[in-house]
């Protein structure tokens, strides 16, 4: 992807490389640019897509399928279908925001939501709300601000939005049979990742093997370490790793909780493997990061269990 100055506001689309469409565990990627039509072929990534189009409306190319965005409705669509942007009318802009597919599913939203996006839906809204461009505009213009508290503000209303969006009207466009593959990738592959990933949620505070996750979307292990990696980017034990590291450091910034009580709850067998793995991952030992929370937040008190 081109470098971008931080007082640039627009990116041309064409630019974008795929690479920078993937957040890293526990955060998101919002961009803002005028929609333009690729000059690719049909491209693909792992996030969960959500688009906010102002002053313009963008067609979207699945295949031999095209859905056309209108300016105001939010939308949202697992980016593994192939698509490409076919043609754009008006001289508007788009905000996206890229969410990993595992932290979509961790927050649990309704069934109804869940299931139209993980089967291969395009979810568009069916009607316009003022706030969605304040909120937009707003997660835009703090986008610098990376920070934990900021980032765990910023993932919360993101999340609530989602959950107020599942409530409301809106209509689903499937693009599973038209558009939804790309070699191996099919409704198939995303409902066995789905499976394992649900299973990894549950479970990632007990001792689960590989095995057990493959298992639970009826997968041998070898063809789950291999489809799991195909449409994550991670291995099942890196996503595993994740979701424990990101509950510990949930407990660390909200909880008083002992460090060694921390390790057992999150699904660590040992207090050293804990300290290892997360000073690894976050760069600091644990209790340094629940020092450095409480500095940031120095008027929120830690919940006593």
């Amino acid at each position: 992807m081109a470098e971008r100055s931080k007082d640039q506001d627009h990116t041309p689309y064409a630019e974008h490389l795929d690479k920078s469409m993937v957040p890293q565990a526990n955060d998101f990627i919002i961009q803002r640019h005028r929609p333009e039509p690729f000059d690719t072929p049909y491209h693909h990534h792992t996030s969960i897509e959500i688009n906010y189009l102002r002053n313009c409306s963008m067609t979207y190319a699945f295949s031999d399928m095209e859905i056309t965005l209108h300016p105001g409705r939010l939308s949202v669509f697992w980016g593994a279908a192939p698509h490409t942007v076919a043609r754009v009318e008006g001289e508007g802009e788009i905000t996206n925001i890229y969410l990993s597919l595992g932290q979509f599913v961790r927050w649990g939203l309704p069934t109804r939501l869940m299931e139209s996006v993980l089967t291969g839906s395009v979810i568009v809204a069916e009607h316009t709300h003022l706030a969605d461009q304040f909120l937009f505009d707003r997660l835009y213009l703090e986008r610098d601000r990376k920070d934990e508290g900021w980032r765990r503000c910023h993932l919360d209303e993101i999340e609530a939005r989602l959950r107020r969006f599942a409530m409301e009207a809106f209509t689903a466009h499937d693009i599973s049979k038209k558009g939804f593959t790309n070699g191996n990738m099919s409704v198939l592959a995303v409902r066995h990742v789905e499976a394992m990933l649900r299973f990894i949620s549950d479970h990632y505070t007990a001792q689960i093997s590989v095995t057990q996750i493959a298992k639970s979307a009826h997968l041998s292990t070898s063809r789950a370490r291999s489809l799991f990696r195909e449409v994550m980017g991670v291995s099942i034990k890196q996503q595993l790793m994740r979701s424990r590291l990101s509950h510990a450091r949930m407990l660390l910034a909200e909880t008083n909780q002992k460090v060694a009580t921390v390790a057992h709850e999150s699904g660590f067998t040992t207090l050293s493997s804990f300290y290892d793995a997360f000073t690894k991952h976050y760069h600091m030992p644990p209790q340094r990061y629940r020092d450095s929370t409480k500095q940031a937040t120095p008027n929120t008190l830690a919940v006593q269990p």
